[in-house]
Parts: structure tokens; sequence; C-alpha cells
């Protein structure tokens, strides 16, 4: 019996754009809104877990989080992660429990920012619109912080050219056995009168804030959209990029690294391996703050020796500013290689080099977000620093 051959990988890759394609062009896009969900501002280890709808192929979640706080004594003052650092910690795991996404409410803005190439979710324009959004009072009185924040689970399912959209990443989720849950983890500490950038407020001497209702004070509603596969006219073919479902688009984040860091001497911090990566982000708190000219170098650096990417932090900002049209948050920075990504697993390290310019003490770390493709069911090594 002839054995079926075996497609070389650019056969594989041009079978799955053909895949893709049919898919795309035959297939409904539907967005369903789960419903409103709530917990309760500043209360201790406060999650929400939303289970996913088992159902076509999707693509992204797109979120909108309200929080009804009273703001008293002083006028607040915003902390330079607000108010996406609202949102503490944010998971999306897949049905074999594998991350696809892991990381902070700020990084996740960060990363929004970067796939948007603008500062996201605010209008450029002139007239304010979409209710306002996003929204981060600091007068006193009773107020409300409102923002959307996207989660994507496809690289790039909404390219708005016909045959450029790349849904790598996107989870397959027609099926009757396991669950997927979207879990959010809400930051505790709503002001630090202190200064300290990683609460919701980082001060202004006696300013107190509250959850206004002191019961499911922080809301968030959740928007599913997924591709509802169909089979091409007049045949009984459903069109599958299999490539693609089998990839796993991951933000790795969540990491913050606070050892070695000294003034003008070298941090290292590994790359992840058996891992295209993308885009890094980092964004360095010193003294409970983040400021620009706090960093003097960040290189990107191959086997010890071979360096691909080095920037002062002037020239990596303009950089940013170049990609984005706009400028991001002081003391956030990142590296793009979605043109030519870096594929860890043809060097024998790939290392972050991070230097200081100013180190404060107090809260300081690095904070280090991976945007990457593997293989899913690929062995994964850790993330270390050093």
């Amino acid at each position: 019996m002839a054995q079926a051959q075996k497609l070389t990988p650019a056969q594989a890759q041009s079978q799955n754009a053909q895949a893709r394609y049919a898919m795309l062009t035959n297939s409904p896009r539907y967005v369903k809104n789960l419903g409103t969900f709530t917990a309760n501002a500043g209360a201790t280890a406060a999650t929400t877990r939303i289970k996913l709808q088992n159902v076509g192929i999707i693509t992204k979640l797109r979120l909108y989080v309200t929080a009804n706080l009273t703001i008293g004594t002083a006028n607040a003052v915003q902390s330079t992660k607000g108010p996406y650092n609202l949102i503490d910690r944010i998971r999306v795991a897949d049905f074999a429990n594998q991350d696809r996404v892991n990381c902070s409410g700020f990084q996740l803005f960060m990363a929004n920012c970067v796939r948007s190439k603008r500062f996201f979710g605010a209008n450029n324009m002139a007239a304010t619109a979409v209710f306002t959004n996003p929204s981060y009072p600091i007068t006193i009185g009773a107020k409300t912080i409102s923002f959307f924040m996207d989660v994507p689970l496809a690289y790039d399912a909404e390219n708005p050219i016909v045959g450029l959209q790349d849904l790598r990443g996107a989870i397959l989720a027609q099926t009757g056995v396991g669950e997927l849950y979207l879990s959010i983890d809400w930051l505790k500490t709503l002001v630090s009168t202190a200064g300290d950038i990683d609460a919701v407020y980082s001060g202004a001497g006696t300013t107190t804030v509250v959850g206004t209702a002191g019961n499911n004070d922080v809301s968030v509603t959740v928007w599913q959209e997924y591709i509802f596969p169909q089979a091409i006219p007049g045949t009984n073919t459903v069109p599958m990029p299999m490539q693609d479902l089998m990839t796993v688009y991951e933000l790795n984040g969540y990491i913050k690294s606070s050892d070695n860091l000294a003034v003008n001497q070298e941090k290292l911090i590994n790359v992840p391996n058996v891992r295209s990566v993308i885009g890094a982000y980092y964004n360095y708190v010193t003294g409970g703050a983040a400021a620009q000219g706090n960093v003097a170098k960040i290189r990107f650096i191959a086997n010890g020796n071979n360096v691909i990417t080095e920037d002062t932090e002037l020239s990596a900002l303009f950089r940013q500013r170049m990609y984005c049209n706009s400028d991001t948050v002081a003391g956030a920075m990142f590296s793009t290689f979605r043109e030519r990504p870096i594929e860890t697993s043809l060097y024998g390290n790939v290392q972050v080099g991070f230097t200081p310019a100013v180190v404060s003490g107090g809260n300081q770390y690095v904070e280090l977000l991976w945007e990457d493709f593997y293989v899913s069911g690929a062995a994964l090594p850790g993330v270390l620093t050093s």
C-alpha cells in the first residue's frame, strides 16, 4: 500500500494559506457578548473567572472594564501604569492548559499599542467620542474608571487586506470536551500615598481611594470574537488552516526581575528558547517610579557576542515613536522583530542586555513580556535572568 507523501515546509505553508483563504471567504464572523462580571475593588485576592464558549475558531476577546471609586481628601495622582494596572494579571489557557496569554494589564496595554501601531484606545483626532473612553479621573468625589482592552488569540485576524489575515494562534473551540477560561486578578492597592506607580493611583499625600459601592465595584464586559467555519458551496469540504491552529501565539509576561540592577552595569536576561520571538517589552521601575532617562542601553545579543540590536533609551524611544506614530508611556520600551522573527532554536543563547542609568532602590524591577510563536505541544524551557 502506497504511503502518503510527506509535504515539504513550503508545500505545507501553501496548503495552509489556501485553506485559510477559503475558510475566511466562506465563513461568517461572530461577536458574542458573554456578559458582565463583577468583583470588589481593592479586595484581597479578588479574581474574576469567565468561561468562554466552545464555539467556532476564537480569534480575540474584547474587554470593557469599569471601576466605581470614591476619591477623598485630596485630588489623586495618576499612576504611570494606570488605569490599566487595575488588572493585576490576565490569563487565557487553552484546552491543554497551556497559557496563551499571561501578563499584567499594563503589559497587555503595551502589546495592544504595538499591535495597533498607535496609542491603544485613545482618539488621536480632535473629538472625544466613544463615551469618553478611556476615563481616568483624579478629582475628589464619586468617579468611574473605564477602558477597553483587547486580548488577542490570533496574530492578525482582522487585517483589512484580503489574503493577509494571519490566524496563527487562533483556538479551535468546536468541541464538547474541555473548557476555556479567561481569568482576571484585580489589583488590591488602589492608592499609594508614597507615590508607588504599582498602585492604580500613585498618591498625593493624604488622598484616599475606595470602592464606591463597597461590593461589585469593578465590572468587566467580555465579547468573544470567532469564525464559524462553513463548507465550500457545492462541496462537503470545510477548509481548516491546521498549521495556524497548531501554532500558539503567546504573550508570556508577568515577569519581574529585580536582581543585578546597578548603574551602567549590564543585566543579562535570557530570551525564552524554542520560540519565534517577534516582540520584547520591558518597563523599568526604580524607587517606585518610572521616568525617561533612567535607562542607559538595551541590547539584543546572540551567542554572547553577536549583537543584533543596540539602542540607547533615546534612540529606542524614537524608534517606538516612528513605529506607533505616537509615544507610549514613560519607562516602557519594546523591541519588535515582526519582519524577521528571532528564531531562538537557531542560536545557542539569545539575551537582552539591560543597562540602567539610574538606580534608586526601593520598589525596583524590570518587568518583561515576550511576544512569540511556537508549535503546540513543544517542550518549553523556563525564563531565566542573570
